[in-house]
């Protein structure tokens, strides 16, 4: 549309604009924050990247891009499970990167540099919109809402090169007791994982009601067997329970679905919210600032909440929470009649 043409080659600091069809008005864009030709470093070593791990028969054959809807339908109609099991294909997008730290990376083969992760889930919009409008309601649900959502993680090398057997992909909401059905609720448990690394350690970002974050550790399938690393023994512990903090801070061990086990998975302890101090949020961009005063001092946090239609970005602690219960989350950001009060009301 015109106005978000005029809005994204045109914007100022600070300026005004108002849609008469769409009855929107769009204040304080600051455009230098989201104009990636503008922003966005230099590109090195661009590539594609697919996920060798997950299953031939879980991929869309190419002969099928064409007339989508129908193979949509045909999938649907061979997976009796519905919406919460979802529809027996997967799709990868949403990449996040990080460079390895090196105390993770000490664990790894020497190839590996950077850490890539990927939603992988049936749900997708990767098609032309004519040919969602073909889909009967229930196909169009199963495919836009499905409950099936995992996190795929994989090792790349200088050239952003795949290693060979160190890509995997995980069902963690089932794993932590923290799967959703479509009864309760509209969404899935986690969505659009990214990854940052904080004063040396590795974080794992996800879309849930709000934004949540772990710690992440890895680690080669043998790395400090029979060395007396103190690892190997807390990697057993299991799952923190989904009421309570008994586990809260003590890791877990994640399973595989696809990938085989040369790349082991710890989540560090259960995820946290970052707190906007608004509704919900998405998307949030971590990063470090060094403490000049004190340079030996761990770096100071920061996150971006949001660039439009003002930046946003405040401090925090990742490492510090206060736990809540349920109904106090739902006194601040859910809204009455919703499925999640419905659900609140039966926890």
């Amino acid at each position: 549309p015109n106005y978000c043409l005029d809005l994204y080659f045109n914007g100022t600091q600070k300026e005004s604009i108002f849609d008469g069809k769409r009855s929107r008005f769009y204040d304080n864009y600051q455009t230098k924050f989201w104009r990636f030709d503008r922003s966005r470093p230099k590109f090195t070593s661009p590539t594609t990247l697919t996920l060798p791990s997950i299953p031939k028969e879980n991929r869309i054959p190419p002969h099928r891009f064409k007339n989508i809807s129908s193979y949509f339908i045909e999938k649907y109609e061979s997976s009796p499970l519905g919406y919460d099991h979802g529809i027996d294909f997967l799709i990868e997008y949403n990449p996040g990167l990080a460079v390895i730290p090196p105390k993770i990376k000490k664990k790894l083969p020497n190839e590996a540099v950077y850490l890539l992760s990927l939603r992988v889930t049936p749900a997708n919009n990767c098609f032309p919109h004519d040919e969602y409008k073909k889909l009967p309601k229930a196909v169009w649900e199963a495919v836009l809402l499905g409950m099936k959502n995992h996190l795929g993680l994989a090792l790349l090398d200088d050239q952003y090169r795949i290693l060979p057997g160190y890509d995997v992909v995980i069902q963690l909401d089932t794993q932590i007791g923290l799967k959703r059905t479509m009864k309760e609720y509209d969404s899935p448990t986690f969505m659009d994982y990214r990854l940052f690394v904080l004063n040396g350690d590795l974080y794992l970002h996800a879309n849930v009601d709000t934004v949540a974050v772990s710690k992440l550790d890895l680690r080669a399938k043998g790395f400090g067997d029979g060395d007396g690393d103190g690892n190997n023994e807390s990697r057993s512990i299991p799952p923190v329970r989904k009421h309570g903090n008994e586990n809260f801070d003590r890791p877990y061990k994640l399973r595989n679905l696809y990938g085989g086990d040369l790349l082991e998975v710890t989540l560090q302890r259960q995820f946290i919210t970052i707190w906007s101090g608004g509704h919900g949020g998405k998307n949030f961009a971590l990063f470090s600032v060094p403490n000049v005063t004190h340079p030996v001092s761990p770096d100071s946090v920061y996150v971006e909440i949001n660039i439009t239609p003002e930046h946003h970005v405040q401090q925090v602690l990742p490492d510090e929470y206060d736990q809540l219960t349920l109904q106090q989350v739902f006194e601040l950001m859910w809204k009455k009649g919703t499925k999640k009060e419905k659900a609140c009301q039966h926890r």
